[in-house]
Formats: C-alpha cells, sequence, structure tokens
C-alpha cells in the first residue's frame, strides 16, 4: 500500500497541469491532477469521439462516440469480449478492475442485463468523470466501489464467472496488479469454470511483457492470447478450468454469443486471432512476484539474463 500512495505521489509531480498539445479539430472540455494521474477529457469535434487521456496523445484510457455513446469506441474495448466465448454459460456475476470510461461495463449490461456488475476504481475521480461525461450509470445491478483493485479482490468473498482486468494509470498496469500473488487471489474468486481476461499493451511498449505471459502461465491451467490490428494491444485470456478450449470450439462460442446477444462488434473475428500462449513463451523470463520490483526486473535484464 505504501507503494501505491508513493506512485501516486510520483505522478501528481510528474504531471502538473498545463496545456496539452492538441490536433486542430480537439478541444480540452477538463483536466485534473488526480492523487493517482493527470486526466483529461478530450472532444474531437470532427470525429464526434471523447476520450479519457493522459498528456500522450496516442494512449487513451477509454472514450466513446459522441452521437452514440453506448458503442464501443476502441479496439482494445471490444476485443476483450470475445473472453465471453471461454464461458459455458452466460455471465451472472462479474468483475471489472479498472473503470476508465465505463465503457466496456456499460455495454456489457446493455447486453447481459440480468448480470450483477462490481467494478473496483481506486481513483474516485475516475469514477466521477466517467459519469458526467462518459454516461456511465450505477444500478441495482452495477456499482463502482473506490477501492484499489487487488485490496477489492483480497477482501471480497463473492466468486465470479467473469473478471476484467483493465486498471491503467496513465500508460501502465501498476506492478502490484501484475505479480504472481496477485493472479492466484484473482484466480480463487473465480467459480470454477471462470474467465479472466486482461489488456495488455505490445512488447514495443511493454518490458514487462515476457515476464507477463510467463506469470499468468504460471497462475493460471490455460492462457489464450488475442493480438490487436488496428492497436498495439492484447488480450489475455485465463481460465481457471483444467479443460481447454481450442480455437474451433471457441469461434463457434463467439458466434452464437453474437448472434444471441445482438452484439455489434466481429466477436467471430476477434475469435479467428486465437493463438496459443506457446507463441510468446520465454523460458528465460522473470515471473513477477510482490517482492521482486520493477526496478529488479530492469536490472535483472540488463545483465542479459531477463
Amino acid at each position: 500500500m505504501v507503494q501505491t500512495i508513493f506512485s501516486a505521489f510520483i505522478c501528481f509531480m510528474l504531471f502538473p497541469l498545463k496545456g496539452l498539445a492538441l490536433e486542430p479539430t480537439e478541444k480540452l472540455i477538463f483536466e485534473k491532477n488526480s492523487l493517482y494521474q493527470y486526466i483529461s477529457v478530450i472532444e474531437d469535434t470532427v470525429k464526434k469521439e471523447r476520450y479519457v487521456r493522459n498528456q500522450k496523445r496516442e494512449y487513451a484510457q477509454g472514450g466513446i462516440y459522441v452521437d452514440a455513446p453506448d458503442k464501443l469506441l476502441f479496439e482494445f474495448t471490444q476485443m476483450g469480449f470475445v473472453s465471453l466465448a471461454f464461458l459455458d454459460k452466460d455471465p451472472k456475476d462479474v468483475l471489472f478492475v479498472g473503470l476508465g470510461a465505463g465503457a466496456m461495463p456499460k455495454y456489457f449490461t446493455g447486453r447481459y442485463p440480468d448480470a450483477v456488475i462490481d467494478i473496483a476504481e481506486i481513483d474516485p475521480d475516475m469514477v466521477s468523470i466517467a459519469k458526467k461525461y462518459f454516461y456511465f450509470k450505477e444500478t441495482d445491478r452495477m456499482k463502482a466501489y473506490e477501492n484499489d483493485g487487488r485490496i477489492f479482490v483480497k477482501r471480497t468473498k463473492k466468486k465470479y464467472d467473469w473478471i476484467i482486468l483493465d486498471a491503467y494509470q496513465n500508460d501502465y498496469i501498476p506492478f502490484h496488479l501484475t505479480t504472481l500473488e496477485f493472479l492466484k487471489e484473482v484466480k480463487s474468486r473465480l467459480k470454477d469454470n471462470g474467465v479472466v481476461v486482461t489488456n495488455i499493451t505490445s512488447p514495443y511498449r511493454n518490458r514487462f511483457f515476457d515476464s507477463m505471459v510467463m506469470t499468468y502461465k504460471k497462475a493460471f491451467p490455460h492462457l489464450a492470447i488475442f493480438k490487436g490490428k488496428k492497436s498495439a494491444n492484447f488480450i489475455f485470456v485465463a481460465t481457471a478450468s483444467s479443460k481447454n478450449k481450442d480455437k474451433d470450439v471457441v469461434e463457434a462460442r463467439a458466434r452464437k454469443i453474437q448472434s444471441d446477444r445482438k452484439f455489434d462488434i466481429d466477436l467471430e473475428d476477434f475469435a479467428s486471432r486465437y493463438e496459443s500462449s506457446e507463441a510468446y513463451e520465454w523460458g528465460g523470463a522473470k515471473i513477477l512476484t510482490d517482492d521482486f520490483s520493477p526496478v529488479n526486473l530492469y536490472q535483472h535484464q540488463k545483465s542479459g539474463a531477463q
């Protein structure tokens, strides 16, 4: 917890409020240094898109179409829903770790209105921004809890069918949400045939990528990986069951879900990108643990052992 607070302090110091370099068609609607990060809300008046963004123009934590706020704007949010094809039945209990603009839980509840959704979001300002600028609304079945995702997972007694890990601060995942110990806690909160899906940035931007692959493989019986075509994002789908689902089964299930639940995104196309994690395995990658910090990993990589 001390590390989390220290990281928040550093973020606050590194991202002072100042004018952003915007495209000619963009306007700044809102900006703030929260306790955890710099947050801005940007609207492109020509594309009619609205984003929640840090100071890096190329990276958005979420967004919407202004004229169609219930549609999913970004590929990485769309791809995450392919993980539903790994479930044997419709999810009833769902946990999102990280809210962003709230696009994914909002989209999900529109197609699974009977599901109960918990959302753990550490930053109260992000919850307020999602509600004010991105039309996110809590309901009797969808609640946002202002809590660190790891603490929420550790303390809850509830079991979930589907857990979505998408907790970014600026353009990185907080390290304590990447470790083997955390993933084991997540697995313990899954029902017997439950599924975890995680949004991971590419190896070009994420020097922990190889280690993340190997850490997920150590924590879960099976790991499938899906690569973005329009983005530099990867989707990791990890299952609690020892029974694996091959590509044909996942594609067939994706077609059925898309038809039955009237998805307006191409789940079948996403399912066709199914890759075994073996394609990304590297035995020299260091498993991420609570007592092996990013500084340790940098030193390990620099030594050539990685």
